[in-house]
């Protein structure tokens, strides 16, 4: 029953949003809210770099490779402590997935590395091509700025 009922009022807002839309091209690819897109058949390799805030050191150094190969999805994360003691450098490696989200009416990317673990990171695809790096806070606009990544 429960479930019926959340169908239905899906349905509902499904229909109200569409409601004074432009209508869509015919063939045009069209991605429900909070889609996860499938692998690309393509491959392709991505990077991303800049400095991320960091509490106990300078900066966080970090560049992004997201790769797709043969329909796998592969990243691979390195960051450097500046300034930091010890060992400042470490790699990680996993797998990433992209999901579409509307945010306040407008398309949202999301790239989240290793989905299937507690603790994913989760970059949001900015109008300039650059990632920022989203957690639990919210950030104010000037504070994003810090955790972006720039496109390569």
């Amino acid at each position: 029953m429960k479930n019926w009922f959340v169908l239905v009022l899906g349905a509902c807002l499904l229909l109200s949003c569409q409601r004074g839309a432009s209508p869509t091209p015919q063939g045009a690819a069209v991605s429900p809210p909070d889609a996860t897109f499938p692998a690309p058949r393509q491959n392709s390799e991505r990077t991303w770099a800049g400095l991320l805030p960091c509490s106990d050191c300078q900066g966080i150094d970090t560049r992004l490779v997201l790769r797709s190969a043969d329909g796998r999805r592969d990243y691979l994360i390195t960051e450097t402590y500046v300034g930091g003691a010890g060992k400042n450098s470490f790699n990680r490696a996993g797998t990433w997935t992209e999901v579409a989200s509307a945010v306040d009416g407008s398309a949202v990317t999301t790239y989240i590395l290793d989905p299937d673990r507690g603790g994913s990171q989760r970059f949001v695809l900015q109008p300039d091509g650059a990632l920022e790096l989203r957690d639990g806070d919210s950030r104010t606009a000037e504070q994003a700025i810090e955790y972006r990544l720039q496109r390569l």
